[in-house]
């Protein structure tokens, strides 16, 4: 898998609550589950980062977004939908 083919993702969270330790535990998971180490997650506090926000233009958290392969994707909730996640964001997983 090529770096351009790795997929990326952006985490968006609303401080340390449980719906947000919720759903770092299902996006790892999730990552894992299907990317076993091909794949890179970067986990931001919506309250630390505020410019980041406004950039990404997220409205709600937590917000799990796909920056690669394009198109860029999101999905907004506690992750626990994983065989969603794959249909939403059309990532193949785990090869055969």
């Amino acid at each position: 898998m090529s770096a351009a083919e790795r997929p990326v993702f952006w985490l968006y969270l609303a401080g340390n609550t449980p719906v947000s330790a919720r759903a770092i535990v299902n996006t790892r998971r999730f990552c894992e589950d299907h990317f076993v180490g091909r794949y890179e997650l970067e986990i931001i506090d919506i309250s630390l980062h505020p410019e980041r926000v406004r950039e990404a233009q997220i409205i709600a958290a937590p917000t799990l977004v796909k920056k690669r392969p394009l198109p860029e994707q999101r999905v907004i909730g506690d992750m626990s939908r994983t065989e969603g996640l794959l249909q939403r964001f059309a990532l193949g997983g785990r090869a055969a």
